[in-house]
């Protein structure tokens, strides 16, 4: 009975989570009287409530899985234009078929889901749906500024219950989310569905897939006791299905789709196996890995370390491939070519290797980080943010890696300065300063400033200046050698930000 409480919390959760979010597209406010929030408003939502989900409900962390999804999302956000979140896609161990999205761009997924759709299509449609509902076009609207700290407070009852057995703080919390479910309306629906035959056919993909999914809820709905358990509120709520159904059905004759990734027809059978194996083993990730001989590639990585050290990085690179070829199951091989590639700043080689060592064992926190690293420094911020998250959750509560994973993720989706530059730069003094994006005033105190001489040398390291709560500037007074300068910014003893100039003699 607390197990089932439990999941229609989680439903209620969900439920509520959406009706808050809700983003129509359109110039008009479903609760009229309140205040639009800011996109930094938004982001600091949606990341303080993910932070929370992911400590209450019961998440998959699957790499493969959640990159699927992620890619697929990021898919369809690319057809949305300029946005101003970074989107985060998640799935959450739960076999309703429903789907929710929260302020500041995180949308989830019921595993239930992800298995009942048919294809890529399908799930591409749902997705569509709910990024119809939070478009992040700065026109993102919230019923009340008061729902998020209820959602959260309804995460606190779900932590609260199943630690302690108890269904008060479920019943208290369900309770809560009551008043949020009934701020969806029609007309929300009606947009997001719209929305979403635009947006699955730039993706390449037709609206068919959304009725299509569409139909197999109405199945379930038919074998349901009780659909409100297992049916997702966009449609239970309304019983203008069969009408909906031929709206997007005749939006659908009108609109051609482009080409589609074919990669992702591929790997969407593989995804539901994983996800299925970690639902039927109750494992948050897929944790077979393949037993290897190492007697047979530890010589070979030995030789291919040894070459590496010795600056022969080509050497270095035939052993790992005999390594590959004598034992292709050894993670560690791969993971050693990734790096002789990552120092030679053969950034597309490397991140196909640390792939393949992630394919072979994909719950390695260092491998993780190293394809979050390589894609960043590529210039993919969607994907170095999506690794690092992998990274952090694998490198245990503390711990250096962990701190440096986290920091990763804050960097890439919240803007770390608005504007910097120097405001003089002479031979007798460099003056520099910068305004700090609104997530990262409150660690104003924890930056450093580091001045590096043309030489490469750190010539001193201060804490910058505040003249103003989001403001850092730093001085370094001459005689200054001619040449290069460079000022680092540093928090937790990373370089965050870093500016050239050049002094003239």
């Amino acid at each position: 009975m607390a197990a089932r409480s439990l999941r229609l919390l989680t439903f209620a959760v969900a439920l509520g989570a959406a009706a808050c979010a809700g983003s129509d597209g359109q110039r008009f406010d479903p609760i009229p009287g309140h205040q639009r929030m800011s996109p930094e408003h938004e982001r600091e939502l949606g990341f303080d409530f993910d932070r929370q989900a992911q400590k209450a409900l019961p998440m998959i962390h699957d790499v493969l899985v959640l990159e699927f999804v992620d890619d697929l999302g990021q898919l369809l956000v690319e057809r949305l234009g300029e946005q101003p979140f970074e989107y985060r896609f998640r799935v959450i161990a739960n076999p309703e078929l429903n789907a929710f999205a929260v302020p500041g761009g995180y949308v989830y997924f019921h595993s239930g889901t992800l298995l009942t759709a048919g294809g890529v299509e399908e799930l591409a449609g749902v997705m569509a749906h709910e990024l119809g509902h939070v478009k992040g076009d700065h026109e993102a609207r919230m019923a009340q500024e008061a729902a998020i700290p209820s959602l959260l407070a309804s995460l606190a009852g779900i932590a609260a219950a199943a630690a302690t057995h108890n269904a008060a703080p479920i019943i208290a919390a369900a309770g809560a989310n009551v008043a949020l479910q009934l701020q969806y309306t029609r007309k929300y629906e009606d947009e997001a569905d719209r929305l979403a035959t635009v947006f699955v056919t730039r993706a390449g993909y037709s609206p068919e897939g959304l009725v299509r999914f569409f139909e197999r809820i109405q199945l379930e709905e038919h074998k349901s006791p009780d659909p409100k358990t297992s049916i997702p509120p966009y449609l239970y709520s309304h019983p203008d299905v069969d009408q909906r159904i031929e709206v997007v059905k005749g939006l659908a004759r009108n609109l051609h789709p482009v080409a589609k990734r074919p990669d992702l027809d591929e790997r969407f059978r593989e995804m539901q196996g994983r996800l299925a194996w970690c639902i039927a083993n109750e494992r948050p990730s897929w944790s077979a890995t393949e037993d290897f001989d190492r007697t047979a590639s530890d010589p070979l990585l030995a030789a291919a370390a040894e070459a590496r050290d010795a600056g022969r990085s080509d050497e270095a690179l035939a052993a790992l491939d005999r390594a590959a070829q004598a034992v292709p199951d050894d993670p560690r091989v791969p993971f050693a070519r990734g790096e002789i590639f990552e120092a030679r700043g053969e950034l597309e080689p490397a991140i196909a290797a640390f792939h393949r060592a992630v394919v072979l064992d994909p719950n390695q926190a260092a491998v993780l980080f190293a394809l979050g690293r390589v894609y960043k420094a590529a210039g993919n911020r969607h994907k170095s943010v999506f690794f690092f998250e992998q990274a952090a959750w694998r490198a245990g509560e503390k711990g250096p890696l962990r701190v440096q994973a986290d920091s990763e993720v804050e960097r890439g989706i919240f803007p770390l300065l608005e504007e910097s530059g120097f405001a003089e730069a002479t031979g007798a003094r460099l003056a520099w300063s910068a305004r700090l994006g609104p997530h990262w005033t409150k660690y104003g105190d924890y930056f450093r400033v580091r001045w590096v001489d043309p030489g490469g040398a750190v010539s001193e390291e201060l804490r910058p200046d505040r003249p103003k709560r989001a403001t850092l500037a730093a001085v370094r007074e001459g005689p200054l050698a001619p040449g290069t300068w460079r000022v680092e910014l540093v928090l937790s003893k990373q370089v965050v930000n870093e500016a050239s100039v050049v002094v003239k003699p």
